[in-house]
Parts: C-alpha cells; sequence; structure tokens
C-alpha cells in the first residue's frame, strides 16, 4: 500500500502542477485576448502566490486536525469546481481573480501532500520518495506540454484549464474509494496513538526553531529554487517562443524533454542524498552539501546560456539547471521537519509560504525586466537569467556556510533517533 500511496500522490501532485503551469503555455493566447503587457502578465503569474502564501499556513494547521487524507480530498475537490469555471473569465480582473481563489486552495498542498508521505515511509527512505513525488512537478508543467498545447491551440485556453478539473475529479473519486490515512498495521498505529497523547510542544520551540540559522537559510535557498520554478511556469514557455524562437509545436516538445530529465536528475541526486546519509547519518554532508553544491553549479549553468543561446544548449542547460536546483525543493523539507519533527506539517506549512514569496515576487521582475528591455527581447530574458543564476550562487554560498542540522539539541536529536526505528505521522 506504500508504494500504492505514494503513486496517488504523485499523480495529485502532477495534476497541481499542471494546474498552475497551464497558465503559462496559454501566455501568448491569454495575452492577445486580453491585450495585456509583460508587466501585465506578471501580474496575472505573481496572483496565483498572494493567497497562497497565507493558505499554505492555515491549511496545515487544518490538516492537523482533520487529517491529511480529507484535507487532500477537499483540495481536489475544489481545484475542479475552479478548473471548471475558466469557462467565466472574460477579462484580467476575472482572471487574476480566478488565479487567487486557485491559489488558496492550491496553497497548502505541499506542507499536506509531504506530511502524508512521511506518515507511509521512514526517514532514511524520504529523500528518495521524496523527489519521486516531486517528479510530479516536471511530469506536470512540462511532460503534458504537448496535450495541453494542442488544446490551447486547437480548442482554446479554456478548454485546457477545464480538462484539469475533469482530473482532479477522476483523482477524487479514485482516492477517496482507496486511499487510506495511515499504514494499517498495528504497530504504527500505535505510534500514531502515542503522538496524539503527547504533551503539546511548547510554543517556545517552534518559535526557536523559525528562528534558527538552519531554518532561515534552508528557506533563502529553496526560495531561490522556487523563482526558478515559477520562471518555467510563467516565463519559459514565453522564452522559448519569443527568445528561443521555436514554435508553439516544438516548445511543447523541448518542454517534456526538461521535464523528464529534470526530474531524474533531481531524483538521482536525492538517491545520492540518501546513500550518504545512511553511510555517515549526517544530515550536513547528506543534505546541506549535496543541495549547496547543487545550486552553485545550477547557477553556473544557467549564467552560460546568457552568452551562449545554441538552442541545443539552451535545452541541455535548463535540464540540468532545473534538476539542480529541484534538489532545495526536495530535501529542504527534511532539514526543517528535523527541527520539531512533533509539529513538522506547521513547520514545513511555514517554510512553504516563506519559500513561495519568491512567486510573487518572481514573475513581476521578470516581467519588469523584459518591458524595460524593450525591443531587445533577449536581454530582457537574459537579465531575469541572471537574477536567478545570481541568487543560486549568493544563497548556496551561506547555505553550505552557515546550516549544520546535526547541531540538534539532545531532546530533538532523541526524537529524531525514535523516528528511525519506524514509519512516523
Amino acid at each position: 500500500m506504500r508504494w500504492i500511496t505514494l503513486c496517488f500522490l504523485f499523480l495529485l501532485f502532477t495534476i497541481n502542477y499542471a494546474d498552475k503551469s497551464v497558465a503559462g503555455f496559454a501566455a501568448v493566447s491569454i495575452s492577445k485576448e486580453f491585450g495585456l503587457s509583460p508587466v501585465q502578465w506578471g501580474l496575472v503569474g505573481s496572483s496565483f502566490f498572494w493567497s497562497f502564501i497565507i493558505s499554505s499556513i492555515f491549511g496545515s494547521y487544518l490538516s492537523e486536525r482533520f487529517g491529511t487524507k480529507k484535507m487532500l480530498s477537499f483540495m481536489a475537490l475544489t481545484w475542479s469546481v475552479l478548473q471548471l469555471g475558466a469557462f467565466a473569465i472574460n477579462d484580467l480582473p476575472m482572471l487574476i481573480a480566478y488565479r487567487i481563489l486557485l491559489g488558496v486552495f492550491e496553497g497548502p498542498f505541499f506542507a499536506i501532500v509531504l506530511t502524508h508521505l512521511y506518515k507511509w515511509f521512514p526517514p532514511e527512505s524520504r529523500g528518495m520518495a521524496t523527489s519521486i513525488l516531486n517528479f510530479g512537478s516536471p511530469v506536470g508543467s512540462l511532460v503534458c506540454a504537448p496535450a495541453l498545447v494542442y488544446m490551447i491551440d486547437n480548442h482554446g485556453w479554456k478548454l485546457a484549464f477545464a480538462s484539469l478539473g475533469i482530473l482532479s475529479l477522476v483523482w477524487l473519486i479514485f482516492w477517496v474509494w482507496l486511499g487510506k490515512e495511515v499504514p494499517e498495521n498495528s504497530e504504527e498505529n500505535d505510534i500514531i496513538k502515542e503522538k496524539a497523547v503527547k504533551q503539546k510542544v511548547k510554543f517556545s520551540e517552534i518559535s526557536s526553531a523559525l528562528v534558527s540559522r538552519t531554518f532561515i537559510f534552508t528557506i533563502t535557498l529553496a526560495f531561490t529554487s522556487y523563482w526558478l520554478l515559477t520562471w518555467i511556469q510563467v516565463w519559459m514557455p514565453s522564452y522559448l517562443l519569443e527568445a528561443v524562437k521555436v514554435s508553439s509545436t516544438q516548445m511543447g516538445y523541448i518542454s517534456v524533454i526538461i521535464g523528464l530529465s529534470a526530474g531524474l536528475v533531481t531524483i538521482c541526486i536525492a538517491m545520492l542524498s540518501d546513500y550518504i546519509n545512511k553511510k555517515s547519518s549526517s544530515y550536513k554532508k547528506s543534505h546541506v552539501l549535496v543541495v549547496g553544491v547543487s545550486i552553485l553549479i545550477g547557477a553556473g549553468l544557467f549564467y552560460s546560456i546568457t552568452e551562449i543561446q545554441y538552442i541545443g544548449w539552451v535545452v541541455f542547460v535548463v535540464c540540468v539547471g532545473k534538476g539542480l536546483y529541484g534538489t532545495a525543493l526536495s530535501l529542504g523539507p527534511l532539514i526543517v521537519s528535523r527541527l520539531v519533527p512533533e509539529r513538522s506539517t506547521s513547520l514545513i506549512g511555514i517554510y512553504t509560504a516563506c519559500t513561495t514569496m519568491a512567486g510573487v515576487i518572481g514573475p513581476l521582475v521578470t516581467g519588469g525586466l523584459v518591458q524595460k528591455a524593450g525591443s531587445d527581447i533577449v536581454l530582457g530574458y537574459n537579465y531575469s537569467i541572471l537574477m536567478f543564476a545570481t541568487l543560486g550562487v549568493i544563497f548556496s554560498i551561506l547555505f553550505l556556510i552557515i546550516v549544520n542540522p546535526d547541531k540538534l539539541n539532545k531532546k530533538q536529536a532523541a526524537s529524531v533517533k525514535d523516528e528511525s526505528k519506524n514509519v512516523v505521522v
């Protein structure tokens, strides 16, 4: 049932990122229909994350109260309703309102889906399991591109949005029927009951975790990774069409290549991280070094495409670079969840809220850079690439120097040691 559960979560992750990305594939069509400037389109991309940030914290709290299965079911239902309601959008204000509402009900998803995953996998396997789950991101945002682009080109962007609503509804039906909240064996249920009667974690423990160097600098690096992710979702289709000069069909297939390759790169690095962790039992070596070095290499690769813009090299760099940057989003939650294991859902929710600030800022900054470049659109996109490459260099160096998750206090270390013997909620 563990792998069936992972399959369910992977499929929902795929739908979630297809929901996030379909607007990017429809950027040119929507902009033409509503007469949007680059700055206005950046506003559309940013608006999704305005409510996303607050709801990620609030929704994480609700999942601790009502359970992750119910919350995932509720979110899938709301996505279906909203995506099917895309036919009602007929101007910019309605488009922005729609994106805000979608953000409300997608905001808590990452923290809740990770918490549900952690119920089924022990800590020594979570890096690989999380990276497989995160593989749904490129599958949903890029591998589905040809089908979404075909639908947009031939049937309109509204139908493409609605098709994702139908997929969410189908997933929901099977999830309610087959999905489970926790593993069924008695040992794991005893752990859950034991945790239910534990004394509540003191607020001082949570607040001290939130201001710790480990939490802050893990967030800054994940912020950088999310900046790239939103750039790919909101701007990469336009970049390929307008700067690299590919056709819409080519753009769809290039997106497939990027999605699959980047996902495989992230999975391989996560497996390396798990291997190092098993050998050394050190999060500094297995997580901090692996993530920090990956982002540094990725930043260097992205800088190169501002100088070398041959299509083959651009595709290679985005494939590998996205996979390298993706390690921060796969392994970062594992680092912060160690700080107060009993409240890992809340910590990951706050981590997600802070990280996704990049989704608010990034699209607006990119829109401003592209518009400021005027007719030299390639220069505008190059500036936007240099932005997240520079952030990657700065924050990865700080992360490597400052963060050391192995320096937990004795109480936290003991909790993690007990957790490593069992699959934990």
